[in-house]
């Protein structure tokens, strides 16, 4: 590194750290210089309690399967399958309609609170983001630690709505799944995840 490269990383440290302390010291200020604000809002703080209840969950749980096979047919090949038990083995199609999976039974439920598709601008590919309960989120991502390299499928109406592989623990709340699709087909797929119309 450089020394002027140093020095200009030290001022912006500099700089940081300056504007860092400002965020503390002029809150503090306030408080200070209006005597009364601060035990007038603990006052009120302790004399109410609110609880709030999480908004209801309009979005259908949403099936994972393990994938155990993926082939390529042709579009229209793919009848709807018949009504198939959690714990009994699959065999359906995708969304587009471009290849079928044999899935295991049902691995784990996630509900999730909001679906959306985006074109991620980082990467300038079309983007579904999925947010998940947390006791979901903490449910998936003990699956995806146990099954890494392996693939899963999310199924929503006899369907496989995406497949992607575990490549690695996947913590959070929030998804956000990417690949080769348009903004109609990640609209679909959007739109899948939030429901089964």
């Amino acid at each position: 590194m450089t020394d002027n490269s140093q020095r200009n990383r030290r001022i912006l440290i500099a700089i940081v750290a300056a504007v860092a302390a400002a965020a503390i010291v002029v809150p503090v200020v306030g408080v200070l210089l209006t005597p009364g604000v601060l035990s007038k809002q603990t006052d009120t703080a302790m004399a109410t309690t609110t609880t709030t209840t999480p908004p209801p969950l309009t979005i259908k749980p949403l099936a994972l399967r393990p994938v155990s096979g993926a082939f390529v047919i042709r579009p229209g090949d793919c009848d709807p399958p018949p009504p198939t038990p959690p714990d009994a083995p699959l065999r359906i199609c995708d969304v587009l309609q471009s290849a079928v999976y044999e899935l295991g039974p049902q691995a784990l439920t996630l509900q999730l609170t909001d679906v959306d598709s985006f074109l991620n601008p980082l990467t300038a590919k079309q983007t579904v983001q999925v947010t998940m309960t947390e006791e979901s989120a903490r449910a998936f991502a003990d699956y995806t630690a146990a099954h890494i390299n392996e693939q899963v499928a999310f199924v929503r109406a006899g369907v496989v709505v995406w497949a992607p592989k575990i490549t690695e623990k996947i913590d959070g709340a929030v998804l956000q799944l990417s690949g080769e699709v348009t903004a109609e087909q990640a609209g679909e797929i959007a739109r899948m995840l939030k429901d089964e119309a």
